[in-house]
């Protein structure tokens, strides 16, 4: 459905309402879904440079699920008591 529809739509059932209006309401409204459904509105890349192990993200990114790399998945960083917990890197066996 495109926006205009929606407008449409929206102004069926509320006639005193401006384009304008719908279409704040609108954005609000796909920010909230967003939210909710622990979606991003756009992707998220980062490029990642040699020897460099942590990497810090900005504000958009909601929850990170899992992070691959050459099809492996990268384990997540566990912490207990404000300590971070060693990961087994078999990369220096």
């Amino acid at each position: 459905m495109t926006q205009k529809e929606l407008i449409e739509l929206v102004q069926q059932h509320h006639p005193h309402m401006r384009n304008t209006e719908i279409r704040k309401l609108l954005d609000r409204a796909q920010a909230n879904f967003c939210i909710e459904t622990e979606i991003l509105e756009k992707p998220y890349t980062t490029l990642s440079v040699a020897d460099k192990r942590y990497y810090t993200l900005n504000d958009e990114v909601i929850k990170v699920l899992s992070v691959q790399f050459d099809d492996v998945e990268i384990p997540r960083l566990m912490f207990k008591d404000g300590y971070r917990l060693p990961i087994e890197d078999d990369e220096f066996v």
